[in-house]
């Protein structure tokens, strides 16, 4: 077979005989598209002599119809009914684009609407929103089942993963935990202090700080802290293994990555969020009472006393028992956000921060429905 060609004979009335040659084929087309324009510039009307086509696809088509077009005049691929059902697609096409363009002018003016435009994009969050809600209740869902069966059949649990994770999340966490919160702790009594000074009742500064780091500070901060360390920590090594497709090499194997990976991390968050709490609300209230030791001169003797006397145990448990629906919570994002990682580091680096976002939201929204829910116990 020969390469592309053809050849152009011209007449004085405006009228031009193309003559097809070779292969109109997309590899042989290279350069012909500028030259065949120019050369049919001038002719309004246009014959096609198709007879020494060998072959045709729908770029060399394409190229016929874009260039010719309407001008051509006489029957087109007389006789090669192969040739002719090619250029049909092509005409298709081309149409199918119109109507696309033409379906497309509404939207574009749409947009221009600043109200339309604002509408479109609350249906898209909106849109968007609910898809994450069902995927997230799904995987909620499956977690549960999972938990449920290894509370009836311990031996499902990967104790070793447990144990390992309950070190990294947990115990390596205490020092940060409770260091902030006897910060926390510290600036609370300044404020007491100062804005009780005034009322002669500086010294119920103690009963407002116990209060205040037991029910409300010591289990949020800790779970914020958690949230910032676990939940980017979770959603980057699951994340990192379904790009290496070390998750999609488990399923081969016959385990269960939820089993595997994500159950232990719910269970060793929820077994040592409670204690880092416990040990971040001391902290909460030795800076507390190393600051009214400081300003009021009343030894942390006198503040111990004073907060078993006047401090209910009700207010510890209102704040603990609040820690493992925290910890549920941020062992579920980070694992999720993780294993919807895709193949790319971009989608990687935004799993992990949309996990640390998603969990401390999370966090706050859960504290304020816990805080509503024990708005009737009393201190």
């Amino acid at each position: 077979m020969s390469k592309a060609d053809y050849s152009i004979e011209t007449a004085d009335n405006g009228r031009a005989r193309l003559i097809l040659k070779g292969q109109w084929t997309i590899t042989e087309l290279h350069g012909f598209a500028v030259r065949l324009r120019a050369q049919l510039n001038k002719a309004q009307h246009i014959e096609v002599d198709s007879s020494q086509l060998e072959a045709l696809d729908t770029a060399g088509a394409l190229l016929l119809r874009t260039i010719a077009g309407d001008r051509i005049e006489g029957d087109l691929f007389k006789g090669q009914d192969k040739f002719a059902h090619i250029y049909a697609l092509t005409e298709t096409t081309s149409n199918e684009g119109v109507a696309m363009d033409k379906s497309s002018e509404p939207a574009r003016t749409l947009w221009h609407n600043p109200l339309a435009g604002l509408m479109v994009r609350i249906g898209k969050a909106m849109e968007t929103f609910w898809e994450h809600f069902i995927a997230q209740s799904v995987f909620i869902g499956h977690v549960t089942t999972l938990f449920l069966l290894s509370i009836v059949n311990p031996r499902r649990i990967r104790w070793p993963a447990v144990v390992n994770i309950m070190q990294r999340a947990g115990l390596e966490a205490i020092p940060i935990v409770t260091l902030t919160n006897f910060f926390v702790g510290a600036v609370l009594a300044f404020l007491m202090v100062l804005s009780l000074r005034q009322y002669g009742g500086a010294v119920f500064a103690i009963d407002f700080v116990s209060i205040g780091v037991l029910r409300e500070f010591a289990p949020v901060i800790a779970a914020v802290l958690i949230a910032g360390r676990s939940a980017s920590s979770f959603a980057a090594e699951i994340g990192a293994m379904k790009m290496n497709q070390e998750i999609d090499a488990m399923r081969v194997m016959g385990i269960d990555p939820y089993e595997a990976l994500v159950l232990p991390r719910v269970f060793a968050l929820c077994v040592m969020t409670p204690l880092i709490t416990f040990l971040g609300a001391i902290a909460g209230m030795m800076g507390g009472a190393v600051v009214i030791w400081a300003v009021l001169q009343l030894s942390p003797g006198y503040f111990l006393q004073r907060l078993y006397d006047y401090v209910p145990f009700e207010n510890f448990f209102v704040g603990i028992i609040r820690t493992p629906v925290f910890a549920a919570t941020i062992a579920i994002v980070g694992c999720r956000m993780g294993m919807t990682v895709k193949e790319d580091v971009i989608s990687l680096g935004r799993k992990v921060t949309t996990a640390v976002v998603q969990s401390i939201f999370l966090v706050f929204m859960i504290d304020a429905m816990f805080a509503i829910l024990f708005n009737g116990f009393t201190f």
